[in-house]
């Protein structure tokens, strides 16, 4: 019992330091090299390993590999609400993109609660619906200008994403293997980071970090895949040494593609 509510607290601190740092890293590279950038920088698994991990150690191979299969499962609900989102923010406030972004993730994520495929029909669920945001997300007319710092961004924004993070960690630990793994997915640091930049920057930046953002759950997507696939056979060490290799890999292959052209800011 102790040793459980250890791992918990853990696991929730863990979280909350790699969730904000994260968003931090996220918003400083949107400064440096713009939004798109920025948003594919958000996408990387580090608190999806965070939380795997610790899983896999306290629950064992089977509850990791389960979690792992439902937070790509889950990546559903990121997409619906990118999209939503994106929509909204054509001719709606941040308020109420935000709302319509988080009741499209909420039903996505409500549908997916007594549904609990394979890993390979989790994937395919990732792939397909992250595809379809990516195409599905209103088009930008060139890029959009690099953000200048503002006073006090950065500290709002981690500590939005910490508060974000608390409450569905408080949640997802109550839940189980397949519900845990999707509320992971669920789009937390895309909220903190939309809402900001859209109201700071406008629809246009908003749309290059969503399509960045989608663009780099590549790494997500295949992080969790090699996570579901491996751990089981392969022992908790070979099988997120691999994952992350793998992510490394699709994160770098995505910001080459996503950064050829994008001039430093200066």
């Amino acid at each position: 019992m102790l040793l459980g509510s250890l791992v918990a607290v853990l696991k929730l601190v863990l979280t909350l330091l790699v969730a904000p740092a994260l968003v931090g890293a996220s918003t400083l590279a949107a400064r440096r090299w713009g939004q798109r950038l920025g948003g594919l920088v958000s996408a990387f698994p580090a608190i999806a390993f965070a939380v795997l991990l610790i899983d896999a150690h306290e629950r064992g191979a089977e509850f990791a590999a389960r979690a792992a299969s439902s937070t790509l499962l889950g990546l559903l609900t990121l997409s619906v609400f990118v999209v939503a989102f994106g929509w909204a923010a054509r001719r709606a406030s941040w308020t109420t993109s935000l709302l319509v972004g988080w009741i499209a993730a909420l039903v996505a994520a409500a549908l997916l609660r007594t549904s609990e495929p394979g890993a390979a029909a989790s994937l395919a669920v990732a792939t397909a619906s992250l595809t379809a945001a990516f195409f599905a997300l209103p088009r930008t007319t060139g890029r959009s200008p690099h953000p200048p710092p503002l006073r006090y961004e950065l500290p709002l924004r981690m500590v939005a994403t910490a508060g974000l993070v608390a409450a569905l960690s408080a949640a997802a630990a109550e839940l189980g293997p397949h519900v845990g793994g999707i509320l992971t997915a669920l789009p937390v640091l895309a909220s903190v980071l939309a809402v900001f930049t859209f109201a700071q920057h406008g629809a246009s930046a908003l749309h290059d970090l969503l399509r960045g953002m989608v663009s780099g759950m590549a790494a997500f997507v295949v992080f969790c895949a090699l996570v579901a696939v491996l751990v089981q056979p392969a022992g908790i060490v070979l099988a997120f040494g691999t994952a992350v290799i793998g992510a490394v890999a699709a994160q770098g292959a995505a910001a080459w593609s996503t950064g050829r052209g994008i001039p430093l800011a200066t």
